[in-house]
């Protein structure tokens, strides 16, 4: 599993992290990022891929945003929800998104 987090979508300002053998349940981290709040603060990216054991890959759109705000403690749960097809990102005390997870083709 790989998660990603850019501010305003832009790879030169992301960080990304690789997780393996992550099974059913699992938690996973946590995973340093940098986030700004406030006035003109860049939109939160966030993007996930994964394969599962039989090999099929799954991921979300890239141009997910869902934005820590200013009175969040930085703390960022990303949840995937297989029964749905979803990611969940959920914050400490702003509410959060979700996004469909979909097969990756090829």
């Amino acid at each position: 599993m790989t998660i990603r987090h850019r501010r305003s979508n832009d790879p030169d300002k992301q960080e990304e992290q690789s997780f393996y053998n992550v099974a059913a349940g699992d938690k996973v981290g946590p995973m340093a990022i940098t986030y700004t709040t406030g006035a003109g603060s860049p939109f939160d990216y966030w993007w996930v891929k994964f394969a599962t054991q039989n090999g099929t890959t799954f991921d979300c759109k890239d141009n997910f945003y869902c934005s820590i705000s200013s009175d969040d403690d930085g703390n960022v749960m990303l949840r995937l929800d297989g029964s749905n097809s979803e990611l969940y990102v959920s914050f400490s005390s702003s509410s959060g998104c979700s996004v469909s997870i979909e097969q990756v083709q090829g």
